[in-house]
Formats: structure tokens, C-alpha cells, sequence
């Protein structure tokens, strides 16, 4: 699984600019930074003491995200916390309503491009910046594995889609592009396996947030599934690594707040 941006292209002087990169360092979680590599949403952040533009600004919240230009340059997006909802061109006042509602996670739209050819964009509702985001469900990263089970193609296609994808073990998955992880579920808990520089990583997701319109408690009980892909991303380890990693696993079930993002931040 390749990420749509390489760490190397980082825009680093606009990230030096809120304070975000310095001394050679970058100021982001490795969740943030996979979620910008992934072309997603960082989470909130908030900013302090900038000068943009000539003006001085106290503080800023707003996600972060990356945008490719067609000239092949990365520049970063800012996305502040609107006052007021902004519209989309391509929604009707009653999709608009059940994305604003809650009720659902996206809806799909087909529009015409500028050469005249048709092509489908997914649009969520980031309820915490006010606005609506689109995105091309083909530049979307699909994991080969969930809890173990390899996803068919129908189901890689659903998931790139923004559709509830159901396993056999009854746990239900679904894309996300306002969340930093990419990914909503209702199990709190679960481990994606992915291509990773030629070879398969392990990637141990937690605090998962809930799929939309879920009424249902998440499961916080973890399947048989997800017992053996943790197994097997231990084959190999240093026994000092395998108790650290099972540490965090246990950790969990005692409800610890730490997660990791679904990006390049692998078990191997």
C-alpha cells in the first residue's frame, strides 16, 4: 500500500510557518503525519502565536491536509472551524441534511469533468470544521487484511466507496476522510494488514471511532480474527518487542487512550 505523498515532499517551510517544523523536526504525531502522507485530515490542532501574511494570530485550530498541484509540488491545506456550514455545489438540500444529520457516513455523487467524461466523488460532512469534504474513491488506501481476513475485490471496492463493509467475524468497517485514521468501526479495536515497502506490516488500530448512525455501544471484545493477526505479526520478533506489543495489546482491554494512525506507522 503506497501512500499518495512521500514524507520527502513535505512542504516544510509552510510547516514552519505555524510552528510545526523546527530544527529540523517535524511537530506532528505520527498519526497526523500518516494522515497527511494518506491524503487525508490530520486531527484539530491547535496553533499559537503566528504571523501570516503580515498578520499576528494568537491562536489557530484547524486540520491539516495536503494538496498535489498539477505541476506535481505538495502545498499544504488549512481548514479552519467555520461558522457557518459551507455548502456544496453537487449536494441537495436533503443529502445535505442527512450528512448535517448524522444519519450518514457519505453520499455518492457522479458530475462531468472539464474534458466532458463522468466520475464519482464521495462527500462526507466534517462536523467539526462546518464544511464538506470530497474525494475520489480510486486514490483511496484499502488495507488486504482486516482482523485477518482478506477483503475480495467487491469489498475493497465498497470500502473505497464509503460503504459499511461487513466480515464474517459480524465486525463492520467503513472509510472515513474527516477522520485522521481513515477508518470507522464499530469495534474500538482491530489490525489492518498491509503492503508495505514490498512486504506485509501489521498495523494495531485503536480508539476507533463509531460508524455513523450507529446506535449500537461499540464492541470492545476482540475476535478471534484479531487474536490470530496479532499472533502472526509477532512471528519473528525479539522477545523484548513481543511483550511490548502484547503490553499495548492488554493495555487496551484496561482502557488505554494511546492509538496508532493507519498509515506508515507499522508492527513488522
Amino acid at each position: 500500500m503506497e501512500t499518495l505523498i512521500k514524507e520527502n515532499e513535505l512542504p516544510v517551510k509552510e510547516l514552519e510557518k505555524l510552528g510545526l517544523y523546527q530544527e529540523g523536526q517535524l511537530n506532528l504525531s505520527s498519526e497526523d503525519v500518516d494522515a497527511l502522507l494518506a491524503g487525508r485530515r490530520t486531527d484539530m490542532r491547535s496553533m499559537f502565536h503566528l504571523k501570516m501574511d503580515g498578520v499576528s494570530i494568537r491562536q489557530l485550530d484547524a486540520k491539516l491536509s495536503l494538496n498535489r498541484n498539477e505541476d506535481g509540488t505538495v502545498t499544504l491545506n488549512l481548514h479552519p472551524i467555520y461558522k457557518e456550514v459551507k455548502p456544496h455545489p453537487l449536494l441537495s438540500a436533503e443529502e445535505a441534511r442527512v450528512l448535517l444529520d448524522g444519519k450518514l457516513q457519505s453520499v455518492q455523487k457522479v458530475y462531468e469533468q472539464a474534458d466532458k467524461k463522468l466520475a464519482q466523488l464521495i462527500i462526507e460532512y466534517d462536523k467539526q470544521t462546518r464544511e464538506f469534504v470530497a474525494y475520489h474513491p480510486d486514490q483511496v488506501e484499502v488495507p488486504l487484511k482486516v482482523n485477518g481476513e482478506t477483503l475480495s475485490e467487491e469489498q475493497k471496492k465498497a470500502f473505497q466507496r464509503g460503504e459499511v463493509v461487513e466480515l464474517t467475524d459480524g465486525t463492520r468497517i467503513q472509510h472515513s476522510a474527516t477522520d485522521s485514521k481513515g477508518i470507522r468501526s464499530d469495534r474500538k479495536a482491530m489490525i489492518l494488514s498491509v503492503l508495505l515497502d514490498g512486504g506485509i506490516s501489521y498495523l494495531l488500530l485503536r480508539g476507533i471511532r463509531n460508524l455513523a448512525g450507529n446506535k449500537d455501544t461499540q464492541k470492545e471484545g476482540y475476535t478471534k480474527g484479531y487474536n490470530q493477526a496479532l499472533a502472526d505479526s509477532m512471528v519473528g520478533k525479539p522477545k523484548r518487542e513481543m511483550e511490548m506489543t502484547v503490553g499495548e495489546h492488554f493495555d487496551y482491554s484496561r482502557n488505554s487512550q494511546q492509538s496508532r494512525g493507519y498509515g506508515r506507522t507499522a508492527s513488522r
